[in-house]
């Protein structure tokens, strides 16, 4: 049996704690806030929590908490947040789990998109009930949230705005609440939120979205790119300003390349670099489909044209940006 998020928070509101929650799924935002929102309704005192924050908890110790009975409360709150328990760690802890202390709630998180039952902790999550399932938003689902923080802040969010908003924002629920927490600032006081409004919050025209252009150079696509140039061209955008998106796109994927050599999983460089997962879900394709050595180069070739533009005031920047980002789409090589 899985809980859905607002299922577990519906138990939470009357008072009903199980021995443990895992938190399964792609949404991170949401995962957290679900966990602080158990901590708030149970309210413990620092008698009464563990938390367990570094990489590679002993599980033993975990365990030790989550076999200390309350002082003083009614329950114990022992909170695991790493998402990489080892093999050996996840087997123990199921152990504890298949004779849990019924005064201690254990809090424990997975990085995966859906509970995976042949892992010995999830299978004994399971069996407890314990599985809390974080599904990534549908787009109406996500425009129903949008609509909700509106109401929240008594106003009324357009239906036409809050498509704009998805489109461009994704379903990610963090995300989601950043972007409306900005656009509710720019509307304060208004009672209803239009696309006009949305637009000027995201900062551009939807015509011309020059948050596409570094997507789009990802790709490699010579023909796409080219293109997507032409229209911010005649949108008179900066070609400096769009020679630093080159630059912090070529920076990105050689960060993203270098993240998952360290072994960090997909969810992980998501987190580290900002990515939205609905807009940016190819982003490791296209990544790994370009060697390091050809970042590099591309990057060298960015500081190099932007010293040009720089010093060599008669040069056209839109033509030297075109010929830059038709050398970096090249064909990728294998790597």
């Amino acid at each position: 049996m899985e809980l859905s998020p607002a299922s577990a928070r519906s138990e939470w509101k009357v008072g009903k704690f199980r021995e443990v929650y895992y938190l399964v799924g792609e949404d991170t935002a949401a995962k957290a806030e679900a966990a602080q929102a158990l901590k708030a309704a149970l309210k413990p005192d620092a008698f009464n929590l563990n938390e367990f924050s570094e990489a590679a908890p002993d599980p033993q110790d975990v365990i030790s908490a989550a076999l200390t009975p309350p002082m003083f409360a009614d329950r114990r709150l022992v909170v695991v947040k790493s998402v990489k328990l080892g093999a050996e760690a996840k087997r123990t802890i199921a152990e504890y789990l298949s004779d849990p202390l019924p005064s201690t709630t254990l809090i424990l998180f997975s990085d995966d998109r859906k509970p995976d039952f042949r892992d010995a902790l999830c299978g004994a999550a399971a069996a407890r009930q314990g599985i809390v399932h974080f599904k990534t938003l549908k787009d109406e689902e996500a425009e129903r949230l949008a609509a909700e923080l509106a109401r929240e802040a008594g106003s009324t969010l357009d239906r036409e705005a809050a498509k704009l908003l998805i489109e461009e924002s994704g379903t990610d629920t963090g995300i989601l609440k950043a972007e409306m927490a900005k656009i509710l600032l720019f509307t304060r006081g208004r009672k209803t939120i239009g696309r006009d409004d949305v637009l000027a919050c995201l900062g551009y025209k939807k015509e011309a979205n020059p948050f596409d252009f570094p997507r789009i150079l990802q790709t490699r696509d010579r023909a796409k790119t080219l293109a997507e140039l032409e229209r911010l061209f005649a949108d008179d955008e900066d070609p400096l300003a769009l020679l630093y998106k080159v630059s912090h796109s070529l920076n990105r994927q050689l960060k993203a390349k270098r993240l998952k050599a360290a072994g960090k999983s997909e969810n992980e460089i998501f987190g580290a670099l900002r990515l939205q997962p609905f807009y940016d879900r190819d982003y490791m394709k296209w990544a790994n489909a370009v060697p390091e050595t050809t970042l590099i180069a591309g990057l060298k070739a960015c500081l190099e044209l932007e010293a040009r533009l720089k010093s060599e005031t008669w040069l056209d920047g839109r033509v030297e940006l075109e010929r830059l980002a038709a050398a970096i789409c090249k064909a990728p090589e294998k790597g």
